[in-house]
């Protein structure tokens, strides 16, 4: 019984991966609102449709578009249906149905973002093209970026090396393991007796993701098992293998004492996304903070003020993302803002083939150091807590100075 509940939930996270990859893509072809939006961001949306399969062969392009135009009308009904039951009635009023339908019919739009950013409010209408949508952000980056051999950015093993390559603060690496052995060796062949950190050497988000704390003889995982030292080796080596992909163990970091988050916490971290303007110039965008609580399973955010570093609260009459920090009445200011704002400017232009970049930063008790540059980045942060869209931002003025010629 137990392998056949272990099937049908292996094949439950293979239904929903494909159909948020495959379904959710809206129909291949783009009308701009009326009025129109601002001309950068319009000319982005249409550009990620007009380009939409352009990298296989025009029989398939052409069969692809066919099948995602028939099951999105479908799909945004499962999906308004999926918001539903997970998050409640009130997430999806049965009033506010009707919008989402004619959003996602007309603009492509997800339900899921036109509740989360309120899309029904006049004001937010009226910029319903100057918003950055999750499933066009991807491609709009694929067309934008133009990723180098070897690619510090998409590799994180070679990120460590740019790092070191212009004196950047960043987690060491302590051993690394490929599915096909070990790529790089824990010093003495044993693993140091402290907290380690490991994730996958290509991926996002905390996909490969693992903690172990060390528990006096044992490593102690926060998915269930304990190893003594000198079976953590083999542990890693058999799940590089089993997942096929190279696996990077660095050292457990503590967070800043001057930090909304105890020390021994999950690691708090900062997203500051950048664009690089025509002249080489590094434009912080926007930034969040964020830190996951174990007790509750939920992550909470809160936006940077990027000048100051200090944390915002959301504006008045936007919806909540999740939970949002507790800021409370004194507003937290973030530890060596500054020193972000240098390390990610320096590393932006060490990565000029990007336009866009989100960087990953901790505020460690052992300074601030830099965890991973990012080429797909989500601004549904931004638009939901700021309760406006990216188009707002730097963002489409360096957009518009980036756009090739013949979008």
């Amino acid at each position: 019984m137990r392998m056949i509940a272990i099937t049908l939930q292996t094949l439950r996270e293979c239904w929903w991966s494909f159909f948020l990859k495959r379904c959710l893509v809206g129909f291949p072809w783009f009308w701009p609102a009326r009025p129109p939006g601002m001309p950068a961001m319009v000319a982005a949306r249409w550009m990620v449709r007009r380009h939409f399969g352009r990298d296989h062969h025009p029989v398939y392009r052409a069969l692809a578009q066919v099948l995602v135009a028939t099951a999105w009308p479908a799909a945004v009904l499962v999906s308004l249906w999926q918001i539903r039951w997970y998050r409640g009635a009130d997430a999806v009023p049965i009033r506010q149905v009707p919008g989402a339908l004619w959003a996602a019919i007309r603009h492509n739009i997800i339900p899921g973002e036109y509740f989360g950013y309120a899309l029904w409010q006049p004001d937010r209408k009226l910029n319903i093209d100057n918003y950055l949508y999750g499933a066009e952000a991807p491609r709009l980056f694929k067309l934008l970026n133009r990723p180098l051999q070897p690619d510090p950015i998409g590799d994180k093993l070679l990120f460590r090396e740019m790092c070191k390559t212009h004196a950047l603060p960043s987690p060491e690496i302590l051993a690394a393991f490929t599915p096909t052995g070990e790529l790089l060796e824990f010093e003495s062949s044993r693993p140091p007796r402290r907290d380690l950190f490991v994730k996958a050497r290509v991926g996002s988000g905390s996909d490969g993701a693992e903690r172990f704390r060390w528990q006096s003889v044992v490593f102690e995982s926060d998915r269930g098992c304990r190893l003594s030292p000198e079976d953590l080796g083999g542990y890693l080596a058999t799940r590089a293998r089993t997942e096929n992909r190279t696996l990077l163990v660095q050292p457990a970091l503590s967070n800043h004492p001057d930090l909304p988050v105890a020390a021994n916490a999950d690691l708090a971290t900062a997203r500051l996304v950048t664009g690089l303007s025509q002249d080489a110039d590094v434009i912080p965008i926007f930034g969040f903070f964020s830190y996951f609580v174990q007790s509750d399973r939920v992550t909470r955010v809160a936006l940077i003020d990027v000048v100051s570093g200090r944390l915002m609260p959301p504006r008045q009459g936007t919806m909540r993302l999740g939970h949002q920090v507790d800021i409370g009445p004194d507003v937290v200011t973030l530890p060596d803002w500054e020193a972000v704002l240098r390390y990610t400017k320096v590393a932006h232009q060490a990565c000029s083939n990007f336009v866009f970049v989100g960087w990953d930063a901790a505020f460690t008790e052992q300074g601030t150091m830099l965890l991973e540059g990012n080429a797909n980045w989500a601004a549904s942060e931004y638009q939901r807590l700021r309760g406006e869209p990216l188009g707002y931002t730097k963002f489409a003025e360096i957009l518009a100075t980036r756009l090739p010629p013949d979008r």
